[in-house]
């Protein structure tokens, strides 16, 4: 395959995206990875919460190079080549976030999700990094997730096997085939690499119930491309990053219906950071897991994600909602 692009992902230091302390870079040439780097990148601000999931401190850093030093690096490295990256409407939002926290301008950059090309290819209860990874035939150490140049590199060969099952050896028209538009950052706006229909998931606003959980108000004039609008979600496990009340008023908040349950609206299943560590395929399940995954049997659109992956929905909507 003829396939030329960048693969790419960031840690942050804490949960502002404009925070990277961490970056894996994969380049592939003509559909094969010729090279994959690791950098580190010097923060001073780090939330607990990020550090259980990625491992890296303060300290750690404290010799490298700040964002602002090191873009002209990166920008070089990226050149004219299209990103790839597992959610990439995160690892572009932190580029994005970190060039406007430091006074810089945005690139002129193309990129693919593999997250959602993944949703379009694979059947699968989670399209967490370890499930497309073992869908897409790609040995994956659970221990090296969230290191950065071992998740570029994993995102990197899911583009490849996608590119390879839908018989193209070019990014735009992989993209077009799976009836998709590749994300685009540009000197003044950006746009996601999603379906030109895309209306979140779910049912729509006027089709949800009167129920709340917990006198939550769902917002009706949230934006309805956000990932969270019209979708049911449903929480497990206990949260790090914030109570069970305010995750249920953030879904709310963008337009989304939190639910005491697993049910048949439910569309995510958000388990908290500790028990996401422990979520691989093959792995023992909790009864509301093996209850989403009976659900999803029977036709219900319902995926499990994890707290992180929730987080990120987060971010997104917070940059949309500020342009």
């Amino acid at each position: 395959m003829a396939l030329d692009f960048v693969a790419i992902d960031f840690e942050t230091a804490n949960t502002f995206r404009g925070s990277p302390c961490s970056v894996g870079i994969v380049h592939v040439r003509n559909g094969h990875i010729v090279d994959t780097s690791l950098t580190l990148i010097n923060q001073t601000d780090f939330d607990p919460f990020c550090v259980a999931i990625h491992g890296i401190k303060q300290q750690d850093v404290a010799n490298a190079l700040a964002f602002s030093q090191y873009w002209p690096t990166l920008q070089e490295e990226i050149g004219v080549l299209p990103l790839v990256a597992h959610n990439a409407a995160f690892d572009t939002g932190v580029i994005r976030d970190a060039l406007s926290a430091n006074d810089l301008p945005w690139p002129d950059i193309s990129y693919a999700c593999t997250l959602v090309m993944s949703r379009r290819t694979y059947d699968l209860p989670s399209y967490r990094l370890p499930f497309v990874a073992h869908e897409a035939g790609i040995q994956f150490d659970i221990n090296r997730h969230h290191q950065a140049d071992t998740d570029a590199e994993i995102a990197a060969r899911i583009l490849l096997d996608i590119a390879q099952r839908n018989e193209t050896d070019d990014l735009e028209d992989l993209a077009k085939k799976m009836g998709l538009r590749l994300g685009r950052i540009t000197s003044r706006d950006w746009q996601g690499c999603k379906s030109k229909s895309h209306h979140g998931y779910g049912n729509k606003h006027s089709e949800w119930p009167n129920a709340s959980v917990k006198d939550v108000v769902i917002n009706p004039d949230a934006d309805p491309n956000n990932p969270l609008f019209g979708a049911g979600v449903t929480f497990t496990g206990t949260l790090s990053s914030m109570t069970r009340t305010l995750a249920w008023q953030q879904v709310g908040a963008c337009g989304g219906m939190p639910l005491d349950g697993v049910t048949k609206k439910t569309n995510l299943l958000v388990f908290g950071y500790q028990d996401a560590t422990k979520l691989t395929p093959g792995a023992n399940l909790s009864s509301k897991y093996k209850k989403a995954l009976d659900l999803k049997s029977q036709g219900v659109d319902i995926e499990i994600i994890g707290e992180d992956d929730f987080l990120n929905m987060l971010q997104e909507v917070e940059v949309t909602r500020h342009l």
